[in-house]
């Protein structure tokens, strides 16, 4: 639809000739936009408030909203990617309304908007008149601005969309603003804006909220894996803490939902429910309005004790009953791929199924076992088996209730194999959770003849593989918690933590809280510094010729390939000089393990 000229022109003339704003010529937001902007003296002939920051000023901007930009990058790129070659540049702006981030479309480089809207740029109403960014930030609603809307005629010749950014409670935290110079509006362009905006509130609520039950709902099932999915987060005393967007739509009629109980909200008591959303079903409930929606528990720490409330997140057993109740269930589960491959292990557990946990050593397997075994609230002790104990010494009268967790099964002798299954024969009929943790899954060591066939079957039944350190993107996550046990008051510096994310971590987490045990012994301050790591700040990568690599982008350039299939071949052609090495081809491209993750998920199509 083209914007109606004659009627903007109408109430320009009033504005610039008369210092008055017409109400009836104008949509009403960009009418009460003018209406700020004139009660501010702004001259809509002028120039714009400048007040840009400088380099060093922006560094410290972006630090401070370095979440924000972590999960609106990659959310950026894919705008970018959709409307590449459609005369758009993309900005992130933060909550008051400076411009962190932008990616510009080769053909709005020339545009005189693109030099202006730039990082460290202000683009709030008292500076830079109407504007979307500015209006959206004003209003808490997504805001379209087109030509002559603006208030400044010096920013008439682009049409901008901008949608808020939400923190879950309400707030906003950033902005998303595209900017064109196409005439007509942009209804295509501002539904994809506010799905990335979406995408990222949730991302920053998931984030935020690890630690407290976050539950899935819509009033259709088959949406709970969709974008338009409704996101409440839950506090220890089932009061909602926080909520996306569309939950608060699907909520509408009622008001204030932070703080507000569960029952409050909802026809049904959590505790009714908790049972089945702890093992991972979808349950049915209706709000005080008697609207039905479908709910299930999104997995993370806090959904394993979820059908327990004797059995917190948090419980640690003291050292005179570890042994009945094993070791401490303390759990990092913020590295997406542990986070996907223990879907369904709540519901597995419950449910008395057999759990296999594989991994290298150090990957966590001991401490997932027992953080299975006291968040099913199993009455019954804790009995271990490891290569060089005896099975006969454990009774199955002794396992009734409880679980049983065996070490390396493929490490055991013959007679303890034979022992253990027999065992296992005579505790059928009773309520006994049996875990199994080696390097291998149960079927992998049958296979190499270490493990008795039979023996493997009926511990090969929910199978989680651990990945090794080196392939986790939550290291940071894991360096805060170990930190926290190690001495609370103990920070680490960003050039300390460049060092660890380049290093290969052989022995995993073991050798990761050993390198953060002696470089607290060894620090004299508040703050690990390189100089606290110096094993692995001496280690240096041999040099990677980059010959191939910069004949092989100038063949992709040839070919006319869009920069994001440039970059994902850059990196894949890292990785392949690196001999594999994630982690070394990262440090060397200046980029996080993570983006080289991604992009090795989801590589560009080569020429």
């Amino acid at each position: 639809m083209a914007i109606p000229s004659r009627e903007i022109s109408r109430a320009r003339q009033s504005l610039e000739r008369r210092g008055r704003v017409s109400t009836a010529s104008l949509p009403p937001d960009i009418a009460e936009s003018w209406q700020r902007c004139v009660d501010l003296g702004l001259d809509p002939l002028g120039p714009a408030r400048l007040a840009d920051l400088d380099a060093d000023a922006l560094r410290d901007a972006c630090e401070s909203h370095d979440q924000l930009i972590r999960f609106a990058r990659p959310e950026i790129e894919l705008l970018y990617d959709q409307i590449a070659g459609s005369n758009f540049m993309i900005a992130l702006g933060s909550s008051d309304g400076l411009i962190l981030q932008t990616l510009v479309d080769h053909q709005f480089a020339d545009n005189a908007a693109a030099h202006t809207v730039v990082p460290g740029s202000d683009w709030t109403e008292v500076v830079r008149g109407t504007n979307a960014l500015g209006i959206a930030l004003k209003t808490g609603r997504p805001a379209h601005v087109y030509g002559e809307e603006h208030y400044l005629r010096a920013n008439a010749g682009v049409s901008c969309i901008c949608t808020p950014i939400f923190d879950g409670r309400g707030s906003i935290a950033g902005l998303l603003d595209a900017s064109t110079t196409a005439a007509h509006r942009q209804e295509h362009t501002a539904a994809l804006l506010q799905m990335s905006a979406g995408n990222i509130e949730n991302c920053l609520i998931r984030s935020r909220c690890e630690d407290q039950l976050i539950l899935l709902f819509h009033p259709r099932p088959e949406y709970l894996d969709t974008l338009s999915v409704g996101v409440l987060v839950l506090d220890r005393d089932y009061r909602i803490a926080a909520f996306n967007r569309r939950g608060g739509i699907f909520l509408a009629g009622l008001s204030d939902l932070i703080g507000r109980s569960f029952s409050a909200v909802f026809e049904e008591t959590l505790e009714s429910l908790a049972s089945r959303l702890g093992r991972g079903e979808t349950v049915r409930v209706r709000d005080r309005f008697g609207s039905a929606a479908s709910m299930r528990c999104l997995s993370n720490r806090a959904s394993f004790a979820l059908s327990t409330r004797a059995v917190p997140v948090t419980t640690r057993p003291s050292a005179d009953n570890a042994a009945a109740h094993g070791p401490s269930p303390a759990l990092i589960l913020e590295d997406t791929t542990v986070a996907k491959r223990v879907t369904g292990l709540p519901q597995a557990a419950h449910h008395g199924m057999s759990i296999s946990i594989a991994g290298e050593t150090g990957t966590g397997k001991t401490a997932l076992a027992g953080f299975i075994h006291a968040s099913t609230g199993r009455e019954g002790a804790w009995h271990s088996l490891r290569p060089g104990d005896s099975a006969e010494a454990i009774t199955p009268a002794a396992l009734r209730g409880g679980t049983l967790s065996i070490d390396a099964p493929g490490e055991l002798d013959a007679p303890t194999q034979a022992a253990l299954l027999r065992l296992l024969e005579r505790a059928e009929h009773d309520d006994v959770l049996l875990i199994s943790a080696g390097v291998d899954a149960p079927a992998r060591e049958a296979s190499r003849g270490r493990l008795r066939a039979d023996l493997a079957y009926r511990l090969a039944g929910f199978v989680v593989a651990l990945p090794p350190l080196r392939e986790r993107d939550d290291l940071e996550d894991l360096i805060e918690h170990c930190l926290a046990e190690i001495r609370p008051d103990l920070r680490i510096s960003s050039a300390a933590l460049e060092v660890l994310h380049a290093h290969h971590w052989p022995g995993n987490l073991h050798e990761l809280k050993s390198q953060l045990q002696r470089a607290s012994m060894r620090t004299a301050g508040f703050e690990l510094g390189v100089e606290d790591f110096p094993d692995l700040a001496a280690a240096t990568a041999a040099p990677v010729s980059t010959g191939k690599i910069a004949e092989a982008l100038m063949q992709l350039t040839d070919h006319g390939l869009k920069w994001r299939d440039v970059h994902g071949q850059t990196i894949a052609l890292m990785v392949e000089q690196c001999e594999g090495n994630v982690a070394d081809a990262a440090r060397r491209l200046g980029l996080s393990r993570t983006t080289v993750y991604k992009y090795l998920q989801s590589p560009p199509e080569a020429p």
